[in-house]
């Protein structure tokens, strides 16, 4: 593949990906103010394009973004981006596919240097870091829990997934001063449980599987997947406010995300909780995951870290 370079989607252009650039008034880089989504390929295909598209849409409603007419050939684009960077890598290896909508320009801090504005539109692609993820399938990952906690509801929708990440930036900061390869895990302003700023927590109690109130937190996509898949397995599940103690306090917990699928947690606040990594029934469900999508997610992250 000598000579050849990825390539992403800015505002209708098909260009390489080095030559992608932001206004310095675009307003997702002076406010923050881009709603996202990422998801990954499954052998070299895009993976839940249609669930992820149709978030976006939500977040783009909930924070009352202009709708971009170009949103409609996403999908389109994303197939294309895959098609053309995957050749660029190994066949066991996979992309994780990012597409980004901020609100436009500021026209009023330009001060008249800008006549209109548009969101601005952009899909890109990295490789999955699978190396770093065999380590977290294998020991599983340490969760701290720091005193920073999630943004209140009525200040922001946790139904927006977006990219005004600095209170996730500072958890994870103070979450690496414990352990350097600690995640955070935030608590909203009552105490209870909600995400890490990737995914989405779920603990296992005799068998029964429960996460914080979807009211609460993010609605994943590979959370979903889990509910879903756990109807299958004949597993009970539960969105219930939970504690910490309700995490210390399980049998077994994991983490879901679009990109890793899912990984079992080891520790909490530098205590080591679970028994067996991972344990039964989240090992039920990376399996029957597994199967279903014609991967094995933690064998493929396991070869990348030999």
């Amino acid at each position: 593949m000598q000579g050849q370079t990825p390539i992403c989607y800015l505002d209708g252009e098909v260009i390489p990906f080095a030559d992608a650039k932001l206004p310095i008034y675009d307003l997702g880089v002076m406010q923050g103010a881009t709603v996202t989504e990422r998801l990954r390929t499954v052998r070299h295909v895009p993976y839940l394009v249609r669930e992820h598209l149709l978030r976006m849409q939500e977040s783009l409603r909930l924070a009352e973004f202009p709708i971009p007419e170009s949103l409609s050939s996403t999908g389109d684009v994303i197939q294309h981006i895959a098609e053309t960077n995957t050749r660029l890598i190994p066949t066991e290896s996979d992309l994780s596919i990012v597409v980004f909508v901020t609100a436009g320009q500021a026209i009023g801090d330009a001060n008249e240097m800008i006549a209109s504005s548009h969101p601005t539109v952009c899909v890109y692609s990295a490789p999955l870091p699978l190396k770093k993820w065999g380590s977290w399938h294998r020991d599983g990952i340490h969760l701290v829990i720091p005193d920073r906690r999630q943004i209140p509801i009525e200040c922001l929708d946790p139904r927006i997934k977006m990219r005004s990440r600095l209170h996730w930036m500072l958890a994870d900061q103070a979450a690496r001063k414990v352990d350097p390869q600690a995640v955070a895990l935030l608590l909203n302003l009552g105490g209870k449980l909600t995400e890490t700023s990737s995914g989405n927590l779920f603990v296992v109690r005799d068998n029964q599987l429960k996460s914080p109130p979807k009211e609460q937190t993010l609605n994943g996509i590979s959370q979903q997947v889990v509910v879903e898949l756990c109807g299958r397995l004949g597993l009970e599940f539960s969105f219930e406010e939970l504690s910490p103690a309700d995490l210390t306090d399980a049998d077994e917990a994991f983490v879901t995300s679009s990109t890793y699928c899912l990984v079992p947690v080891r520790a909490v606040n530098s205590v080591e909780c679970f028994s067996s990594i991972p344990g039964p029934v989240t090992l039920r469900i990376q399996k029957e995951w597994s199967q279903q999508i014609g991967l094995d997610f933690v064998s493929q992250c396991d070869s990348a870290s030999s």
